[in-house]
């Protein structure tokens, strides 16, 4: 069965047609524009891998900025922590959590934890990285207290999962570049 069958039979041959090459050079166009995913099994550089198991995580304060830290050391290195650490990687994170939408008695059944982080990564004494953003989590209020606590728990359990896997994107994305650029300047001739 070829591409043209398999796409909707209002569309004129021309547009089908031309549908199906487009599809056919997606991949080719974007392994030509320097795309490359950071998720699936083939999409790990590693030298970008090895750059980021060299991250010493320092730590944070609160329960849940050991959360945050304890996602980040498996993110950046799931085999443990380095036992000579080349980059030191260092997060400020604000959490600030509002009651929404209130009944009649004035009681809260939504909670907004908004998830406000900073981080600087150095190598040595110089910053090579910072970058900054929040994100926001929600949970519902219900009538048992256990339920709660237990709701509220979850919550900082996936938002540290979350923001563990922003931060390590982001990382991931420099320590990609970086690696581009080291190949592009290795490949000039000499003059």
């Amino acid at each position: 069965m070829s591409w043209s069958r398999k796409l909707p039979t209002g569309l004129p041959p021309l547009l089908r047609r031309s549908a199906a090459v487009f599809v056919c050079f997606l991949p080719l166009a974007l392994s030509s524009c320097g795309f490359r995913p950071l998720y699936g099994q083939n999409s790990h550089d590693p030298n970008v891998l090895s750059e980021m198991a060299t991250i010493q995580v320092m730590p944070l304060a609160d329960r849940e900025g050991q959360l945050l830290r304890n996602a980040l050391l498996t993110d950046l290195n799931p085999r443990g922590e380095p036992v000579n650490p080349h980059y030191r990687l260092q997060v400020s994170l604000t959490i600030n959590e509002t009651q929404q939408a209130l009944r009649k008695d004035d009681t809260a059944t939504r909670n907004v934890v908004n998830y406000s982080i900073t981080f600087w990564l150095y190598e040595d004494k110089t910053r090579v990285v910072t970058g900054s953003f929040s994100q926001m989590f929600s949970y519902d209020f219900l009538e048992q207290h256990y339920a709660n606590i237990s709701a509220a728990d979850d919550i900082h359990h996936r938002a540290a999962q979350s923001v563990a896997d922003e931060i390590r994107n982001r990382l991931a994305a420099y320590f990609g570049k970086a690696a581009d650029v080291k190949a592009a300047s290795g490949a000039k001739p000499a003059p």
